[in-house]
């Protein structure tokens, strides 16, 4: 069963089921859930854990010998499983596969995938264990997500920030979650319960937000101007190269433009999106930046990215990260002056 990380609380306080699986790549949600899983195991009488971290040369015979060794014995046990790189591999594969089919009596199985490949929820092995028992997956949080998780934290600890104060947290702690839990702690330190106004978050709270190339493609795609110029500004403070930052936007200008080809032949952008295995969220980003820029706009800002290869290469005057703004927010904005600004500077 595949439940959001905000529904296992309340299942957890259910019977325990014999598998947990726990993947996704936000260490702080995977972290709390699973130590909200051990908690819930010695609530209900989980008395012995065995815990095994699957590194490169991991011995899967000894994990089996323990799996077997638990359930000769009374008392329920949690066998704690943690695979930091998010593969187990073939022979990880055919244990955990056979595990699934016939689960050791009295015994919860916790399996922790830290950044998983992308087709891991599409193997076998998976689909038996999720079948068995519990399977969340974590996401990165941003926009509206982010603040409902940071009004829900505050919450917790008695505080109600404001409009204000939950847009700026956000905008300073996006990308870290630990750095959020951690200004939230600090706000309440500092204040106590109560009502947070944006001008106290503004005193207390330090600029912790870090973004990648991925950030700054959504967030062009979604239209947010204002997300675009502060993620991009984050990439270049974080040293960033602008060849990446490059290469992430001129790949979504690819993109827009073959699902542009695609519905001019009368394909249907669902059936695109699979061919091109574009995943649902991000299809409904495409198809809102396919309802706001056109074909002319994308060429001309295909032209505009040569043009800024060029300055990062050293053939062309110009600064790089100027002309990148410039490209970005034509494509958030679908102002084509910005684009034609961008290739001047």
């Amino acid at each position: 069963m595949q439940v959001k990380p905000e529904q296992l609380p309340n299942l957890l306080r259910q019977a325990l089921a014999p598998v947990y699986l726990l993947y996704g790549d936000e260490p702080l949600q995977l972290t709390e859930a699973a130590d909200a899983v051990r908690r819930a195991c010695r609530e209900q009488g989980c008395e012995d854990r065995q815990v095994h971290c699957v590194m490169p040369g991991f011995d899967w015979r000894l994990l089996a010998a323990d799996s077997d060794t638990l359930s000769l014995f009374g008392g329920k046990r949690l066998l704690d499983l943690r695979v930091p790189e998010g593969k187990v591999g073939n022979e990880g594969a055919r244990f955990l596969s056979t595990y699934a089919q016939r689960p050791p009596v009295d015994t919860v199985l916790l399996l922790m995938l830290e950044n998983p490949p992308s087709a891991v929820s599409k193997s076998q092995w998976f689909k038996r264990l999720e079948n068995r028992g519990v399977a969340v997956r974590v996401w990165p949080l941003s926009g509206q997500s982010l603040v409902a998780w940071l009004r829900q934290r505050a919450a917790e600890k008695g505080l109600q920030l404001t409009r204000d104060a939950l847009q700026l947290l956000a905008q300073r702690t996006e990308g870290n979650l630990l750095a959020a839990a951690q200004e939230i702690d600090k706000i309440y330190v500092l204040h106590g319960p109560g009502r947070i106004d944006g001008e106290a978050v503004k005193e207390t709270v330090a600029d912790s937000a870090r973004y990648d190339v991925f950030d700054l493609t959504e967030a062009m795609l979604a239209g947010q101007s204002a997300r675009v110029d502060r993620t991009l500004a984050g990439l270049h403070a974080e040293g960033v190269a602008s060849a990446v930052v490059l290469w992430a936007v001129t790949r979504e200008i690819r993109l827009l433009l073959q699902f542009m080809d695609a519905r001019k032949q009368g394909v249907s952008v669902a059936d695109t999106a699979r061919k091109l295995r574009v995943w649902d969220q991000r299809r409904r980003l495409v198809e809102k930046a396919l309802g706001r820029l056109d074909r002319k706009l994308l060429h001309g800002a295909l032209l505009t990215a040569a043009g800024i290869d060029r300055i990062i290469k050293g053939l062309a005057p110009g600064n790089p990260w100027d002309s990148l703004r410039g490209l970005c927010l034509a494509l958030a904005s679908a102002d084509e002056r910005l684009a034609s600004l961008a290739a001047q500077r």
